[in-house]
This record gives structure tokens, sequence and C-alpha cells, in this order.
């Protein structure tokens, strides 16, 4: 067990039905990248509308952890990698009760902490977002849900895209675009775990395709690609998420388009897919 790995005490108390803890210790296993506690928010975990106050310490600490990623990032290529970085977390763990339990959960409580992860062999320190858990209203919990993952994501991020919008400049409208690419690519990656991809997709499809919702996009979709293996022969083949939002990664110093970006042609994207298919064997 890695450092920032252990199950935190308080979730033995916290008021979920048993498979609602059988999801978080899933969600330890297979997204450490996304932490996970359930109950009410403790001493230090800050709620929602603290973490992500104007000129809070949030807000300026996930700004600035953006130029681990590139060299050169204005404040809009920061905004909008952090909205992707926190809404693909945040889809993540949301996604994990809706998709692994038909549990619909609130954020009671967030903290943005050290994490240390293996990256081919070695140890690299990194931070995540330590989500704290409650039950959602009995309200949502009996709705319709896709509707109702959709109203509960839908608050609870729009007062961080107004922030962000109003400290770096970045339209609510590409924020939006970009949280709907991480919620559908992170309902890709838990129907993958599940065993259930198509599942998985069908699920993120009903949200981001429903018309009126601010998550709606023509663009985005998912598309099977396929390429032969050269050294082996197999036909390789993996369901991509293709995006609808641009990260802004091509304009910092040295950056460049992302596989599944929105700009790039449809036989360029193609090909890039097919190259990383057959790069990384089919995985």
């Amino acid at each position: 067990m890695r450092l920032n790995d252990h199950p935190p005490k308080a979730d033995i108390a916290a008021p979920f039905p048993p498979q609602a803890l059988a999801v978080a210790d899933r969600l330890r296993a297979q997204f450490p990248d996304a932490a996970v506690s359930l109950g009410p928010a403790a001493g230090d975990f800050s709620t929602p509308a603290d973490f992500w106050a104007a000129g809070g310490a949030g807000v300026e600490a996930g700004l600035g952890y953006q130029d681990f990623f590139g060299a050169g990032m204005t404040d809009r290529i920061r905004a909008a990698h952090l909205i992707a970085f926190y809404s693909r977390q945040l889809s993540v763990v949301l996604g994990a009760f809706h998709l692994g339990a038909g549990l619909q959960a609130e954020i009671a409580g967030i903290r943005f902490e050290d994490w240390t992860r293996l990256h081919r062999g070695a140890e690299v320190a990194g931070k995540r977002y330590h989500f704290r858990l409650q039950p959602a209203t009995a309200e949502r919990q009996g709705a319709d849900g896709a509707g109702a993952f959709e109203r509960g994501f839908i608050a609870h991020l729009a007062p961080v895209i107004a922030v962000l919008r109003k400290r770096a400049g970045l339209s609510s409208g590409a924020q939006w675009r970009l949280a709907a690419d991480s919620l559908a690519g992170a309902f890709l990656e838990i129907g993958r775990a599940l065993g259930d991809e198509a599942g998985g997709m069908a699920a993120a499809l009903a949200i981001v395709k429903r018309p009126g919702s601010r998550l709606y996009s023509d663009e985005l979709c998912y598309e099977q690609v396929s390429a032969l293996d050269p050294a082996s022969g197999e036909q390789l083949s993996r369901q991509y998420r293709i995006r609808c939002g641009c990260c802004l990664y091509f304009r910092t110093e040295g950056g460049s388009f992302c596989d599944t970006c929105v700009l790039l042609g449809q036989e360029d994207r193609r090909a890039r897919l097919a190259a990383h298919l057959m790069q990384n064997g089919g995985a």
C-alpha cells in the first residue's frame, strides 16, 4: 500500500447502504488519483462553497498546480486544465456510485492533498482532490438516474465555473465543454473497470446529449478505433472518447494537440489513435 492509500476509519459509520462502502473500496483500488471518504465533512475538509470561494486557497492552489503539466501557461490555459482536471476526478467519484451502485451522492467536503503515485516503477509526487461524500437527498435518490446525476453534477460545478471565468477569463461555455468531456471520459473508464463499457458510454450519452443541458454537445462522442499490431498480427480495437472542448495545451511552450482534440481533422485523429493503440498493445 502506497502513501495516501489508507481508507479513512470514519467510513464505517457513514450513513450509506453497504454497497456504497464496496464502491468506495473499489474506487481506492482502481482510481487512486481521485480520493474518496464517506460521511460529514471532517475538520480538515472545506465545504465546496468555502473551498471554491473567489480568491480562496482552493482556487489559487488549483490554478498554480496546472504549471506542473506544461510551461508558459496563461491564466486562461490554467483554468482550462483545472476545470478538466477537477471535473474528471469529480466524475470518477460521483460516477462510480451512479454506475456501480445506482446511488446519487453529494460533496460534503473537499481537500487538495499531496499524493504519491507509481509511474513506470518510480514514485512521482503530485496532488489530487479528496472528496468527502454524503448521500444525496431522498428526492434525488428516487429520481430518474441520468437526470438526477446531471442536476447534481451541474449544481456542484456551476459556482466553480463562475469563479474561474471571473478569475481567469475563460468562458463558461468553454468550461462546460471540458466538463462534459471529463464526464464522458470518466464514465468510459468506469464502465471498462466494471466490465460494462457499453453501459458506461450509454449512461454518459444520456447526460451529455440531453437537449437544453449545459453539458450538451453535438461533437462529443465515442469512436471505436481498430489497428493491426505489426508485431503479432493481432487485430486491436478500443473505444475512445472524442472531445468537444479544448484544454488549450497546444498554446503552451512546446505544446501540441491532444490525440482526441476537437481541433484535429477526423483522419489525423484516427491515425493518432491507431498509433496510440498499437504502441500500447490495445490497452
